[in-house]
């Protein structure tokens, strides 16, 4: 990471100490008037912005400036993270939702949407974490016209995960950001383990899911040990490991690499729950080769399916310089060119295994 020019420093510190303070972790001046601002605005509330601080609200806008110079994520000090039009709650112990997992929920609530003419359709989220993506589909799709949602679940196995998923579903009631659950369409979490077949089991008993959502630990060992492959130190140091990196003794095939062990799972629970669309995020492009050769091993895939990789922006023109295919290969061997949607660094992949 490039220094910091001292001339940028002092100059930081001769307009706002707190700048000087957050400049080391934003890296820019812009960036950190930004946060400098949303700091200010979470410790004095509604009071305008021309007001005076009280002696009492310096000492804790320098308090919060300084745990965030230490690297940790804003949304765990402001508490909240914007995702579509929810304000998701958040805490040490629980992913931060990221802005391109937002825009990836919106743009398969969009394809959702587009889907007329079917009824009860069921959605689930595995790893769930805040909980932000289930809550978002149930808030773009519970009242869509020509496509009743009848069940929306997120699954996780942190007790912590789970408890904040709740608390974001009733406050989100309560700002009125969503619509409360009824018996026409329902919202619920629970804590169960992925692996676990007797979980998928019961999971499985009230009928297929026809929509299921992933966004799985996916870092390799080394990612998280060395910092390489754009993980930052920020969620190395203070977001959970568990969130982010399969556990050393999961389950896998001798063909499946450590860190793609939740696709392999999930590929085969996707088939277990009788699953038609199917949207996994992963890190870049090498392991998303890796993701559709295990998918072309699932027997999934049908001649009618549809499977695209997108990137971090779906809904946005691909710059000239990113590729509009990648290249990946089948189980067999066999070249398989796949199409790459959107703009920015590769998300995700969606499949839709029949219409």
């Amino acid at each position: 990471m490039p220094r910091i020019p001292p001339l940028l420093l002092t100059q930081a510190a001769s307009i706002d100490p707190n700048l000087a303070r957050l400049l080391p972790v934003c890296r820019g001046l812009a960036s950190a008037r930004n946060e400098l601002r949303w700091l200010t605005e979470h410790v004095v509330g509604d009071v305008p912005p021309s007001a005076r601080l009280t002696d009492r609200q310096r000492a804790k806008l320098k308090q919060l400036c300084t745990r965030r110079r230490t690297g940790e994520p804003l949304q765990y000090i402001l508490g909240t993270q914007p995702f579509g039009k929810l304000d998701i709650r958040c805490r040490a112990g629980v992913l931060v939702p990221r802005s391109e997992t937002e825009a990836y929920t919106l743009y398969l609530a969009d394809i959702l949407r587009r889907r007329q003419g079917e009824e009860g359709m069921r959605i689930i989220d595995f790893c769930t974490g805040t909980g932000c993506i289930p809550l978002l589909l149930y808030s773009e799709l519970q009242n869509c016209r020509g496509q009743r949602v009848t069940e929306v679940r997120g699954v996780d196995i942190s007790p912590e995960a789970v408890d904040l998923s709740h608390e974001n579903l009733r406050y989100s009631i309560s700002t009125g950001k969503i619509q409360p659950p009824s018996a026409q369409c329902r919202i619920s979490f629970v804590q169960a383990d992925v692996f676990d077949d007797t979980a998928i089991a019961e999971v499985s008993r009230g009928g297929p899911w026809d929509v299921l959502v992933s966004n799985p630990p996916y870092v390799s060992r080394e990612a998280w040990t060395e910092g390489n492959r754009g993980l930052s130190m920020s969620a190395r140091k203070f977001e959970p490991k568990l969130a982010l990196v399969p556990q050393d003794e999961v389950p896998r095939s001798e063909h499946c690499q450590h860190e793609d062990a939740f696709y392999e799972r999930l590929l085969a629970v996707a088939r277990a729950l009788r699953s038609r669309v199917i949207l996994l995020e992963l890190g870049d492009a090498e392991q998303a080769r890796r993701v559709l050769t295990l998918i072309h091993c699932s027997g999934l895939l049908r001649d009618d399916s549809r499977i695209e990789v997108w990137r971090d922006w779906p809904d946005i023109q691909r710059q000239e310089d990113e590729d509009d295919m990648l290249d990946a290969q089948k189980s067999n061997g066999e070249n398989w060119r796949v199409k790459v949607r959107g703009s920015g660094n590769i998300r995700c992949i969606f499949m839709m295994i029949s219409l």
